[in-house]
């Protein structure tokens, strides 16, 4: 009787396709050779490098607007004489309303009638007084804030903390830049020319208008101020 040979065909073992020809067994079964499956590749490590952070410390920054310690020492110098309490508080505050109100506001507005004045004679006499008026109000500035700085130590106070303090600085670097437009024959600007010279003093004149707003502003906040220092 001859042989059938059975066609190589699937079939499933434990839920797996046999994908090799299937062989009768002794029981009279099939059994299946299948192919054996590769273990999966485990994917390479990948090492990550940390992102390096910067964190800074409350108490770092309570550090960084502290006083200087020889400001400190300089403050409590000062301390030991016997000034009240009230000249201590007070004091810097009065010499700067009298300097603004008495000479900062009138002299910008003599310039400024010095500038628009049509009697030539009459607007030379007003921008001398006007240039005395603000010379003199440019270097008392720094006298004043220097005194301010010593009462804010005095009572115990932070200088770099206070709006009032930052505005004092703008201020001061304002009329620093008009004092140099003014003294160096109004050329910055505009040249050395008679034209050059012209825009030059309008660039003065603008600048010192923008000057008192700023002024005006510190002095806001410096009366601001006096309700936190008791």
């Amino acid at each position: 009787m001859a042989t059938v040979r059975r066609p190589a065909a699937a079939a499933f073992v434990g839920g797996a396709p046999c994908l090799t020809r299937l062989s009768p067994t002794a029981a009279g079964s099939f059994a299946c050779r299948t192919r054996p499956v590769a273990a999966p590749r485990k994917a390479a490590a990948v090492t990550r490098t940390p992102t390096p952070t910067m964190a800074i410390e409350p108490a770092a920054l309570v550090e960084l607007a502290s006083n200087p310690a020889w400001l400190v020492k300089v403050g409590d110098a000062i301390g030991t004489l016997p000034f009240p309490p009230v000249v201590v508080k007070y004091g810097h505050p009065g010499l700067m309303a009298f300097m603004i109100l008495g000479m900062g506001l009138p002299g910008g507005v003599i310039g400024w009638l010095g500038r628009n004045n049509e009697d030539k004679k009459a607007g030379v006499k007003q921008k001398q007084l006007h240039e005395n008026i603000m010379l003199a109000f440019w270097l008392l500035a720094f006298a004043g804030a220097s005194g301010g700085v010593l009462s804010t130590v005095m009572q115990g106070k932070d200088i770099l903390t206070s709006p009032h303090a930052k505005t004092a600085g703008v201020v001061l670097a304002l009329l620093t830049a008009n004092a140099v437009i003014a003294y160096s024959g109004f050329t910055i600007g505009g040249g050395a020319t008679p034209e050059g010279r012209k825009q030059g003093r309008t660039l003065h004149a603008y600048l010192g208008a923008g000057t008192g707003i700023a002024l005006l502003v510190h002095a806001g906040l410096g009366v601001a101020n006096l309700a936190n220092f008791s």
